[in-house]
């Protein structure tokens, strides 16, 4: 089935016009994405017992983390960050 014909499927099941369907459909992908970010961030506060990206950065710059991978999970956590503001952005242009 293609996604027209679904569309209108689904559409013409729930009562809802094609719009609304597509419309809160994408927004139900972007809280999963969000939430997928934010729990790769938890993930890696965890693995470092860090609240913030900013303390990341401070242990590794005493060394109380080994800077490999300790960097790429920092670099990771921003673009996360990053990646989940502008995902809330679009979100809020509904």
């Amino acid at each position: 089935m293609d996604v027209q014909a679904l569309t209108q499927e689904l559409s013409t099941t729930l009562a809802m016009s094609e719009n609304d369907l597509i419309r809160k459909g994408l927004l139900a992908f972007i809280e999963k994405e969000i939430r997928l970010a934010e729990w790769e961030i938890a993930q890696i506060r965890e693995r470092y017992d860090v609240f913030s990206k900013e303390a990341l950065y401070q242990a590794i710059q005493d060394g109380q983390v080994a800077g490999h991978p300790a960097w790429e999970d920092y670099i990771v956590w921003k673009n996360k960050e990053a990646h989940i503001a502008h995902l809330r952005q679009v979100a809020e242009k509904d």
